[in-house]
């Protein structure tokens, strides 16, 4: 498995949230896909898949706390 982790974003990481999911576990991705939105300080970021494959899990729900290096999803 090929695990999705919060990346550097360039924006304040102070409080990053989830503010969603645009794939479900079980769906299949390409690399590049955008697999999550982040909002932080206002700043709205997209999550992409780093590889092509199925998303198997997210670890991660909608509005959960997020850092940069955290994993949340395979």
């Amino acid at each position: 498995l090929i695990p999705v982790i919060i990346p550097n974003l360039g924006v304040d990481r102070s409080s990053m949230r989830v503010t969603a999911w645009f794939v479900d576990p079980g769906e299949a991705v390409e690399a590049g896909d955008r697999l999550l939105e982040v909002m932080t300080s206002g700043v709205t970021c997209e999550v992409v898949s780093p590889c092509a494959g199925r998303l198997v899990r997210i670890e991660r729900d909608l509005d959960a706390a997020v850092a940069e290096g955290d994993v949340v999803a395979q």
